[in-house]
């Protein structure tokens, strides 16, 4: 079957991310420190500038906004007057750049992370720990020994996380 493809936007830097929430496309623009969304007609808005870079992207069950702020290696929440607070500091857990996420109905966030310092060429790659974060920010380790967590996802009953693995081959 062949399929059209439309353009409906140009000029990301590196789109990252992408989520669906409430009819419209969001995507973090990690190198422009931008979240942005799209609308099924394509009009843009940019939803956040961050003073990092954003990455993962998802929501609490409050309608709250969680994005990854990769070099910090935290989750940051944005609340619905668009004020930005620390809401998870995973720098314990992640041994490297933090990167995509994905949060559960319950508002449980996983949150994979390179395992190395790929700009320092530090030796990687090495294995990396999973992180979950909890509604109220709380982190603990959600799984060990992976390859470059990432492409997170819940199957649609919430009952399995997949994670794939970009240097795992898995």
């Amino acid at each position: 079957m062949r399929r059209d493809v439309e353009v409906v936007h140009e000029g990301l830097d590196f789109g990252e991310g992408p989520r669906w929430h409430d009819g419209r496309l969001w995507v973090s623009d990690f190198y422009a420190r931008r979240v942005r969304s799209y609308g099924p007609t394509g009009d843009v808005r940019v939803e956040l500038e961050l003073d990092d870079q954003p990455s993962g992207l998802g929501w609490l069950p409050s309608g709250a906004l969680l994005v990854v702020a990769m070099t910090s290696r935290q989750v940051r929440r944005v609340d619905a007057d668009g004020g930005v607070h620390l809401h998870a500091d995973l720098s314990g857990i992640a041994g490297g750049l933090v990167n995509d996420m994905v949060v559960d109905g319950r508002g449980n966030a996983y949150v994979g992370n390179f395992g190395f310092d790929i700009e320092a060429g530090d030796g990687g790659p090495r294995p990396a720990d999973l992180a979950l974060v909890h509604p109220d920010g709380t982190t603990e380790v959600a799984a060990t020994d992976l390859r470059f967590p990432n492409g997170s996802v819940i199957t649609p009953d919430g009952t399995t996380l997949i994670v794939g693995e970009s240097m795992g081959a898995r």
